[in-house]
């Protein structure tokens, strides 16, 4: 990721580098604030500007996902895969990313109906991960 970041023109700061280990080690979505937290871990200094400017740098280039979460509040996500999507349990927030969403029908029927050309989308699924199902 920081290679990525590297490439496309990103200065490599350690406020930046503590951003991306947290978002990395987060087996789960992490919200900004979790982010701010474990990242001060590495970095005592991080702000919380600088989490949100690395995140939006991230979700630019394709490295971070937003998740949206049912109560309006967005977790994010290290994307591990070009274009993806997230699978989140509703109980413990763990995030799970798959490929494929075979959507082409739906998009082509969006446009016929709206006229609108649809540039992009995002799919999020809510659920019980295997573990949460487990303790029910």
């Amino acid at each position: 990721m920081l290679a990525t970041l590297a490439e496309a023109g990103f200065s490599d700061t350690r406020a930046r580098r503590a951003v991306v280990d947290a978002l990395c080690e987060a087996d789960s979505g992490a919200s900004p604030a979790d982010l701010l937290a474990r990242g001060r871990s590495r970095h005592s200094r991080l702000g919380q500007v600088t989490v949100y400017r690395t995140l939006g740098i991230l979700e630019r280039l394709g490295l971070a996902r937003k998740l949206h979460q049912e109560d309006g509040c967005s977790l994010y996500a290290a994307s591990t895969r070009g274009h993806g999507h997230h699978v989140i349990c509703r109980t413990c927030r763990r995030v799970a990313e798959f490929e494929g969403c075979s959507i082409e029908k739906v998009l082509s029927s969006v446009t016929a109906r709206t006229g609108y050309t649809v540039e992009g989308h995002w799919l999020e699924l809510v659920g019980l991960c295997p573990a949460c199902r487990g303790k029910r």
